[in-house]
């Protein structure tokens, strides 16, 4: 009985000591690129997320986080003409690529994230569920925060295949006969977030 009692009184100062940050998603973006493998020729635009959080223990150290992306949301933004942008982004859409009507959303989970040696610079893990495939990704992030928000910044290459994204993809035996359609595997993405704390 005296057990349950301590363990009755310490869920509130456990559930006091956590805080929490909203993704402002109206302020947050996710910049892709992607390339040919023979030649510059590529496209690159955005995406945007859903909503997203972060939790924070009683003296601010962030010790995780989810985010669900929008992959409706995606757009190019290196295409002038308004047929082929838009000609660009349904493709993206379609099941050579990210299949947005069986999978609309993408999600992120931080499973852990870690100090570096660098100022305001940490080491992010955690797992992206995109087109029902989980993948384990770790990044480094410059994080900043006051009273009122915290901003994230981060860069990171995806390989698209470990996602079942093969379209046009560089194979094992590509390298001696390169086709000048072929698209990389490799992904640059930058994300700007930004969240705000209650």
């Amino acid at each position: 009985m005296k057990k349950l009692l301590i363990f009755t009184l310490l869920i509130p100062l456990s559930a006091y000591s956590q805080g929490k940050a909203d993704l402002s998603a109206k302020e947050s973006t996710i910049f892709w690129k992607g390339t040919h493998i023979v030649g510059n020729n590529g496209h690159e635009g955005t995406l945007h997320f859903t909503s997203g959080n972060l939790t924070q223990s009683a003296n601010g150290t962030i010790t995780g986080g989810s985010f669900i992306i929008d992959m409706n949301s995606i757009k190019n933004t290196d295409e002038d003409d308004e047929r082929g942008r838009k000609n660009i982004e349904e493709h993206l859409k379609s099941n050579d690529f990210f299949d947005v009507k069986k999978f609309p959303t993408a999600t992120f989970t931080i499973v852990k994230i870690a100090p570096t040696t660098l100022p305001n610079k940490y080491a992010v893990t955690g797992d992206l569920l995109m087109k029902g495939i989980s993948n384990r990704i770790v990044f480094t992030a410059l994080i900043n925060q006051n009273k009122e928000a915290i901003s994230v910044k981060a860069d990171h290459t995806l390989i698209r295949t470990l996602w079942g994204i093969t379209y046009k993809s560089q194979g094992a035996f590509d390298f001696g006969n390169l086709k000048n359609d072929l698209i990389s595997n490799a992904v640059p993405i930058k994300m700007e977030l930004l969240f705000k704390k209650k």
